[in-house]
Formats: C-alpha cells, sequence, structure tokens
C-alpha cells in the first residue's frame, strides 16, 4: 500500500470540488490515474460519487491520493459549497450553535443523505455572503438577488468587532428600507420575501479588529 501525506489529501480534496483541468494546468501535475484505493472512515467505507485517483506531480517520485470533497468533508462534519462568483470553496462546520448546521432547528438539511451543491446547501439557496478581509478592519460590500413570494430570507450573523458597528441595508423590490445595526453577537434573523429583485448594503468601520461575516439562504 502506498502511503501518502496531508498535503496530497487536501489537494485532492480541491481537486474533487473545484474540477481537474484548472487545477492541474495550475500546479504542473504529470500523471493522473483512476485508483482502486477505498477510503475508510472509522472502519466503513465511503460511497464515493466521484473516482479516487493516483496522481503524480512534476519533479515528484511518490504519486499521492486525490479524493472528491462534498462526500468525505460532508462526513466530517461540513456542509461543503462552491461559490462560482469568488471561486471559493466553503465549509460550514456543523457544531452546536452555528445557525447553518444541517443539525440547527429551523435549518435542518433535509433528508438523510442529501448534499449541498454548488448554488444549494442547508436546504435553500445561497444569494448572501458578506465578509470582511483578513485583518481588515472595515467592510463595504453590496449587491442583490431575487426572490419569489411567500420565500423567507435568513440571515446568519457571526460577528466579533469591537470599537463600532456595522450597518447592514437590506432594499425590497419596491425600494422600501430594512436597517440592522450589527455588534459583537452572533445572531440569526428572518426576513419575508415578495417576488422580485432585493437590494443589500453593507458597511461599517471597526477600529479595534475583529471579524463579521453575513450568509443568507432563501428558503
Amino acid at each position: 500500500m502506498k502511503k501518502f501525506d496531508i498535503k496530497s489529501l487536501a489537494a485532492g480534496v480541491l481537486i474533487g470540488s473545484l474540477g481537474i483541468t484548472t487545477v492541474f494546468a495550475a500546479t504542473g501535475i504529470k500523471s493522473a490515474v483512476l485508483s482502486s484505493t477505498r477510503i475508510v472512515l472509522n472502519g466503513e467505507v465511503l460511497p464515493l460519487d466521484k473516482p479516487v485517483l493516483s496522481v503524480t506531480l512534476d519533479n515528484a517520485q511518490d504519486a499521492g491520493l486525490y479524493v472528491p470533497a462534498s462526500t468525505l468533508l460532508e462526513k466530517l462534519g461540513y456542509t461543503v459549497w462552491h461559490d462560482g462568483g469568488t471561486d471559493c470553496l466553503h465549509l460550514v462546520s456543523n457544531v452546536p450553535g452555528n445557525p447553518f448546521s444541517p443539525n440547527t432547528d429551523g435549518l435542518s438539511q433535509g433528508a438523510a443523505g442529501e448534499t449541498a451543491s454548488a448554488e444549494n446547501t442547508v436546504n435553500g439557496t445561497m444569494v448572501m455572503h458578506v465578509t470582511n478581509h483578513p485583518g481588515q478592519k472595515n467592510i463595504a460590500e453590496s449587491g442583490s438577488f431575487t426572490a419569489e413570494d411567500n420565500q423567507k430570507l435568513t440571515l446568519a450573523i457571526f460577528s466579533d468587532i469591537q470599537g463600532g458597528t456595522v450597518d447592514l441595508f437590506l432594499f425590497d423590490p419596491n425600494g422600501k428600507e430594512q436597517h440592522m445595526v450589527i455588534g459583537a453577537e452572533n445572531s440569526v434573523k428572518e426576513i419575508a420575501l415578495e417576488k422580485g429583485t432585493w437590494k443589500y448594503n453593507c458597511s461599517g468601520i471597526f477600529r479595534d479588529g475583529g471579524d463579521v461575516q453575513i450568509m443568507g439562504i432563501i428558503q
């Protein structure tokens, strides 16, 4: 049995989610072949929706195993989704107190075995993901999304900002404004939606540091 290290596994996770062709070109991969290696977690063989690959990098002698991201990471306790707009693979930890955990009341993932896709996660569609960059003590983001009648927007706010606040403005299709002030606390808010295009604007300065993240899902 060939051994592989955690760096090979991490790279494989990304390739399994984002597409082999692009990553191969960017990383200088010499060869890749299908592998019959099985992934066993706590004694249980994981059924994979994509095959395991045995990959050899340029200037490397030993091959590394590359595995599909979604199945493996979901078994390890994460909800996985890919934001095509920012080309980021997002992992949401399924732990108590995380509003986007599949086990959180009101935000259940659905039937057992149902998985998140690039556009959909936690039994809904991700339409907002607003956050400051690491070390950045301010935020200025805006965007829009469309909704249907009788849908709702669930906002999960994660914040430990200090020395200021963040203002989130949400505008309905008629231009009516809802204003939320975000401080140093986590919260969940639900907003009833009507059909049309909704717009949002998020801005603020927090001089003493911290981070803020706002995730919005339509259900």
